[in-house]
């Protein structure tokens, strides 16, 4: 099975609004509402793409419960920690017209030591019918910040694969420990680099500091232009379909997905990161948050390429 890890979820709250400006009123008729954070969208995305998902993570309050309901609806399985501070809100404010995406989101709950230790149980828990593991997204206040790469130790102990896609120190702990693959877009990769990532050389020359790290795999999403993926046999890209985007949130979310259910399914790395471009790309065209429909994803799987690069 593919577990996912959302630490700090949210109701999202996807707003459509054509030449959006600030200070005016607007009503909003094109919304949509669903069960988010990084990890509910790419359990959401893998479960689309027919594979059985379980969720787990902390949630909390009336937000959390709606959450919870959301993912019963989708028949994703679910272990999450409930926790006493209320699950966030992530709204999302997107206009077609000036091409823009507006986000405000909430830092998330304080979460207690006694929560932290309840999640740590279930966590291993679930390591015993997991074969991929996910851990994603932003962590709530009262975490440290080598959570990931503490989950990424117990994983190795369990014989898991770990797909960490996080940011700043979280990543930094976490690529300490080794996971199987990490999946930092360009600014993210940047902000491990310390400097401006300007060309395809230096992107590559970072991937494969990292990889050298102990990565098996060092995916970098570079939206509308594909992404690169790094391994200790070489290095490959894969150009973006060329659609009209309508939404990129959840985008990233969805590239995951895609990775880990080919890998899931014992694809070979190169058909992962085919199927994981493809998802990406699927992603773009829906309003819906974390969302793709499976045949869009065949047909971008089928016209993606694989370039060797070295």
């Amino acid at each position: 099975m593919i577990t996912t890890v959302t630490l700090n979820p949210a109701i999202d709250r996807a707003y459509v609004i054509n030449n959006f400006q600030p200070n005016t009123r607007y009503m909003v008729d094109d919304v949509k509402v669903s069960a988010g954070g990084k990890g509910l969208n790419v359990a959401r995305v893998a479960a689309m793409l027919g594979e059985k998902v379980n969720a787990t993570g902390l949630l909390g309050g009336v937000t959390g419960k709606f959450v919870q309901e959301e993912l019963d609806k989708l028949n994703i399985s679910t272990s999450f920690v409930w926790i006493n501070e209320a699950t966030r809100v992530f709204t999302a404010i997107v206009d077609p017209v000036n091409n823009t995406e507006t986000f405000l989101s909430e830092k998330g709950p304080e979460v207690t030591k006694k929560e932290l230790n309840a999640f740590v149980k279930e966590f291993v828990k679930t390591l015993k019918y997991s074969e991929i593991m996910i851990a994603s997204g932003s962590v709530p206040p009262g975490l440290p910040k080598t959570i990931y790469g503490d989950m990424v130790k117990i994983a190795q102990d369990n014989n898991v694969k770990m797909i960490i896609d996080a940011c700043g120190s979280y990543l930094v702990e976490a690529i300490k420990a080794k996971p199987f693959m990490i999946k930092p877009n360009l600014q993210e990769l940047e902000e491990l680099a310390g400097y401006e990532l300007d060309s395809e050389y230096k992107i590559i020359y970072e991937s494969k500091y990292i990889c050298r790290q102990g990565i098996e795999v060092v995916a970098i999403s570079l939206g509308d232009k594909g992404a690169i993926f790094t391994t200790k046999d070489g290095v490959y890209k894969i150009c973006a379909p060329k659609i009209s985007a309508v939404n990129t949130v959840g985008c990233g979310d969805a590239f995951v997905a895609g990775c880990a259910v080919a890998l899931f399914r014992k694809k070979e790395l190169p058909d992962a990161f085919r199927l994981a471009v493809a998802a990406g790309a699927a992603n773009a065209m829906e309003k819906q948050i974390g969302y793709i429909d499976p045949a869009t994803v065949e047909k971008f799987y089928q016209e993606t390429k694989l370039k060797r690069l070295d």
